[in-house]
């Protein structure tokens, strides 16, 4: 359960981070969460922070979403599924706009990026997440059990 766990964490977050540096990179617009995070507590705490900073919090982040998924699964008993994975995307990414508005909020800044681009950007991102994490706790089902 642990390494299934720890698997999926980094395999979801990794997937989902890397959708978005693809779509950064695509529409020339600055949607890379680590960047952005590193900026944006650096302007809370009135310091300038490393982008390891906001690679560490993403990550962290990511576990406490893993968790949340985990957590949801086992109160409601529903299945593992590609359907429940986009569910719980769409949910993890309306839970992420509202962290993100917040943390805009407190660092008295603007976005700077496209407002609406980036909320669109989260959902798909959280959804890429979601069923990153549900693909890697199959794969482990399926492949690497009878291995490990």
């Amino acid at each position: 359960m642990l390494f299934t766990l720890f698997l999926a964490w980094i395999v979801a977050t990794t997937c989902m981070t890397g959708f978005s540096y693809v779509f950064s990179t695509l529409l020339n617009e600055n949607f890379k969460e680590p960047k952005l995070l590193a900026d944006l507590l650096g302007k809370i705490l009135n310091v300038e922070l490393p982008t390891w900073v906001g690679w560490l919090v993403h990550y962290l982040t990511g576990i406490v979403f893993l968790i949340m998924l985990i957590a949801l699964y086992s109160v409601t008993n529903v299945s593992i599924s590609v359907q429940w994975g986009i569910i719980f995307g769409c949910m993890l990414g309306g839970i992420g706009i509202m962290m993100w508005k917040a943390l805009y909020k407190l660092a008295n800044t603007d976005p700077p990026t496209h407002t609406r681009l980036f909320h669109i950007q989260l959902i798909v991102a959280h959804i890429i997440f979601g069923m990153a994490a549900i693909g890697m706790e199959r794969f482990y089902d399926s492949f690497l059990k009878m291995w490990l």
